[in-house]
């Protein structure tokens, strides 16, 4: 009897849980690390020549300019919604925390693992996401107001407040890093036990849409962390 369970032909639990490293050069490097500053580099490009094609712009949108005014609209609404004095400020963190996500889970129908399957890219954003709440809490309240709403309604409080402050962000790691995994594993095993044809066609439907759920999920609690920073 084996000690690991077996996904496919060759690949083990183990081996789906941590990252895979390669070498480059003669030095050891995580293929999620590699993966993930590519991916960097080609949103940046991506957003530069957004930015210059912006010029050009029409007054009633059209093609790839609808396409981008109707997600950048839908983000800034949906920040609106939960902080509304501050949405101009975080919007732009939330849409940039989902586009990440989205395309950083998509890059499995190319055949490569998805970076948020990486705990470390987990962690990353996570914590991120727990330096923007705190830095916009002081921006906001400042660090008096911070204090007087960790010790709100009483001192008492104050530490566990900050306890689950600072659980906050291995909550959204654990939660995002997990949710990618377990959906990494079921298509291995609808690969398993499927026919040829239909974990391809299963592969890009779940694939897509489990990358939009995380997405959205990771933007909301963000954004409702920051709420609670604030009230």
């Amino acid at each position: 009897m084996t000690s690991s369970l077996m996904l496919s032909s060759g690949m083990d639990l183990g081996e789906s849980i941590y990252p895979e490293m390669i070498k480059l050069g003669g030095v050891t490097l995580p293929l999620s690390g590699i993966l993930g500053t590519v991916l960097v580099l080609i949103l940046l490009l991506a957003a530069y020549f957004i930015r210059r094609s912006m010029k050009n712009w029409q007054d009633t949108p059209k093609g790839l300019q609808n396409v981008i005014e109707l997600i950048v609209d839908t983000v800034h609404n949906f920040a609106n919604d939960k902080v509304s004095p501050y949405a101009d400020t975080l919007a732009p963190f939330t849409l940039t925390f989902m586009v990440y996500i989205l395309f950083g889970t998509c890059i499995e129908l190319f055949g490569l693992p998805p970076i948020t399957k990486d705990v470390n890219c987990a962690l990353a954003l996570g914590l991120t996401s727990f330096v923007i709440v705190n830095v916009m809490a002081l921006r906001v309240l400042g660090l008096r107001g911070r204090i007087k709403h960790l010790a709100t309604p009483t001192a008492v409080v104050l530490p566990i407040k900050v306890l689950t402050d600072c659980i906050a962000p291995l909550s959204m790691t654990l939660r995002l890093f997990a949710n990618i995994l377990v959906g990494y594993l079921i298509m291995h095993l609808i690969y398993l036990f499927c026919p040829v044809v239909l974990p391809g066609a299963l592969s890009v439907y779940f694939t897509l849409l489990h990358a939009a759920i995380q997405c959205y999920v990771f933007g909301t609690l963000n954004l409702n962390y920051v709420q609670e920073a604030l009230e």
